[in-house]
């Protein structure tokens, strides 16, 4: 039998009502042109867990949504779009919506599609435009050292599932970061006579390539930070002598993990 995920519904509403008046108190403070750092990076946090938790209940209209909120506010965060007063109008627009979708979901009522389908679009317009020049100081300084992505071992602990989180949904989120590889560990599964469907006992080895932000994989793992043990390592860029056919001597770039010193420490099981 597998787990009746509909059980954590009531928790993930509340939570997500929490977070949409946090995104509005904040977004109404927010001051344009020189926006708070931390302020914004709240902001996202709360849209990022609504969008997370709707994609884990099946609710992927709401997650669908939510993700052009999330776009946009990554982007004001990592300062490659100004934030302006339109921007913020639209964000509070866009918080309006995300309420009303939830409230459907809630409660089975009807949803104005209008509404939903017109904020949406603005969302993609302000996407489509060419944001402003990322500042000089804004460039990740894994980047300078040569980022070439991250090295992740991912262990859920065996109640994870029982949270109603899916290890699936996580893996999607970190392939729309960079080029994902996924290598399951299975060496915990039990004989089927002994398995539990409820229990976790897969572990997965992931290796992600891009010029990816730490925080941006660490937040991908946030819901589940209690609940696994997680190591996440960089990948960086090192030079290796390769000799070609021909015997001549050549440097070739390898991206390899960097030393398990720059790794997480693993939750307690």
């Amino acid at each position: 039998m597998g787990v009746d995920i509909a059980q954590f519904h009531q928790v993930f509403f509340e939570e997500s009502f929490e977070g949409l008046d946090v995104m509005e108190s904040a977004l109404l403070g927010l001051n344009v042109g020189t926006a708070d750092d931390e302020t914004i990076n709240t902001i996202f946090r709360a849209a990022h867990s609504i969008k997370g938790g709707s994609g884990t209940f099946g609710f992927s209209a709401v997650a669908d949504f939510t993700h052009g909120v999330e776009t946009l506010l990554d982007q004001m965060r990592d300062g490659s779009r100004p934030v302006t007063r339109d921007g913020v109008d639209l964000l509070l627009n866009a918080v309006d919506v995300m309420r009303s979708m939830l409230e459907a979901v809630r409660d089975g009522s009807a949803l104005d599609p209008q509404q939903v389908a017109e904020v949406q679009q603005r969302l993609a317009a302000l996407l489509d435009q060419t944001p402003g020049a990322i500042a000089e100081d804004a460039t990740p300084a894994a980047s300078a050292a040569g980022n070439a992505g991250w090295q992740i071992l991912f262990r859920p602990l065996p109640h994870m599932l029982q949270t109603g989180n899916d290890p699936v949904r996580l893996f999607r989120e970190l392939a729309e970061l960079g080029d994902l590889e996924v290598v399951l560990d299975d060496s915990r599964l039990p004989a089927f006579a002994e398995l539990d469907p409820e229990t976790a006992y897969l572990s997965w080895s992931l290796t992600l390539h891009g010029d990816i932000p730490e925080a941006g994989v660490r937040e991908v793992f946030e819901w589940v930070e209690d609940d696994c043990e997680l190591t996440i390592a960089p990948l960086v860029c090192a030079t290796a002598e390769a000799t070609p056919d021909n015997g001549d001597a050549a440097a070739a770039t390898v991206a390899q993990p960097a030393p398990a010193v720059a790794a997480t420490p693993a939750a307690a099981a």
